[in-house]
């Protein structure tokens, strides 16, 4: 269960449609609950938004269009499609809730639902973080899931009980990855050149993931073609005034495509690219989609030196690890990868085998097993089971 207004073209969207479909494959009976804007709602389409998150699969989609309320400073009106949701779950008998939201809880414990919260974001005091806390010993809530270690430290320094905390990173489609095409072919397909070594960045063009210094070595690199795709249109419109300004005829803007296309852009480049700032607001704790999808590639990554990248990249084993905000050593790293072809195949090897272990089927699985190893699960779930089967919302 999710408040995510889709379509949209943010990670955290990305995020919950890939963990919904690997939720749709571990239950018996799953829908995926979530709050939308009237204007969307009206336009809702299950296919549709397959097609744009590169979903193998549908699911039954539960829209409410109450998003707007959301921004009420009314605490009932605010709060109205939590109750909806949760009254929804408890009308299915739901055996388990799985959810991005932190009100939600609120009302599923108090129908004994087993509840799982997952977030991605450093532990504060709001007003709708503080009402999950008060709730976090409730034998119903089975865990809390970080996306890393760094994350969970937070929450267990901030009082939250360690017992209930799981860290699970974010994950990747391996299934999208099954069937790899050779590089001039994806080149040939998406019109890259073929004749030159080609750099790729996938990713958002926000100023904290190191597009500057993409630039900067791109200035540096006039061999080098580089690759950008994915961003907002303002962010696209600002950072090809600046390649004009620049002069720099070595780089191509490709702008958002649909996640289905993602892996053929991976599978057409040379050398993949994650110069995020240390200056990044979640440098310390975030575990970036497009790490996991680069590795699924099979194609060699260089990436920033930061804390974060580093509790699954390790340097001159799985990926090439440079100085962060420093597009000077980004050319160096780059100039020196492209001399070392046997060392960027190594790395690229790694990386693919280490990629297997983060698909999000195993997620999932391995967030199961920890809930079922809870005391108020078994419990909880024998009160609200039917003989229809497991019935799960996300």
């Amino acid at each position: 269960m999710a408040n995510v207004d889709l379509p949209n073209r943010y990670a955290h969207a990305l995020q919950v449609m890939k963990n919904a479909q690997a939720w749709s494959k571990a239950c018996e009976d799953f829908e995926f609950v979530t709050n939308l804007s009237l204007r969307r709602w009206r336009k809702i389409d299950a296919v549709q938004i397959a097609e744009l998150y590169g979903l193998s699969r549908t699911f039954r989609i539960v829209a409410y269009p109450f998003q707007r309320l959301e921004q009420s400073r009314f605490d009932r009106a605010r709060r109205l499609y939590y109750r909806l949701a949760a009254r929804r779950c408890r009308r299915r008998r739901a055996d388990l809730v799985y959810t991005r939201t932190y009100l939600l809880p609120m009302y599923t414990l108090r129908f004994g639902i087993p509840t799982i919260v997952e977030t991605h974001s450093p532990p504060e005091e709001t007003r709708d973080k503080d009402l999950l806390y008060r709730q976090l010993r409730h034998p119903a809530l089975l865990a809390l899931v970080t996306i890393s270690d760094a994350l969970a430290c937070r929450y267990r320094d901030f009082g939250i009980p360690g017992e209930k905390i799981l860290v699970a990173p974010d994950g990747v489609d391996l299934d999208s990855f099954r069937a790899p095409l050779e590089r001039d072919a994806a080149r040939s397909q998406l019109g890259l050149p073929a004749g030159r070594f080609l750099a790729v960045y996938v990713g958002h063009l926000y100023e904290d993931r190191g597009i500057v210094d993409i630039m900067r070595a791109a200035s540096l690199l006039p061999e080098v073609a580089f690759v950008l795709v994915g961003g907002h249109e303002k962010d696209i419109t600002r950072w090809r005034s600046a390649i004009r300004v620049r002069a720099l005829e070595n780089v191509s803007l490709v702008g958002f495509v649909p996640n289905r296309l993602v892996p053929k852009y991976l599978w057409a480049a040379d050398l993949l690219l994650m110069p995020y700032s240390s200056k990044c607001r979640t440098a310390e704790w975030m575990s970036p989609l497009k790490l996991f999808e680069y590795m699924a590639s099979g194609r060699p990554i260089l990436a920033s030196d930061i804390p974060s990248l580093r509790t699954v990249l390790s340097h001159g084993r799985n990926a090439w690890l440079c100085q962060a905000d420093d597009g000077e050593a980004l050319a160096r790293s780059i100039l020196h990868l492209m001399g070392r072809p046997d060392l960027s195949e190594a790395l690229a090897r790694q990386a693919l085998k280490d990629a297997q272990g983060y698909g999000w089927d195993g997620r999932v699985q391995r967030i199961l097993e920890f809930a079922k190893g809870r005391g108020g699960w078994a419990e909880a779930s024998q009160q609200q089971r039917t003989t229809a089967g497991s019935q799960w919302g996300v």
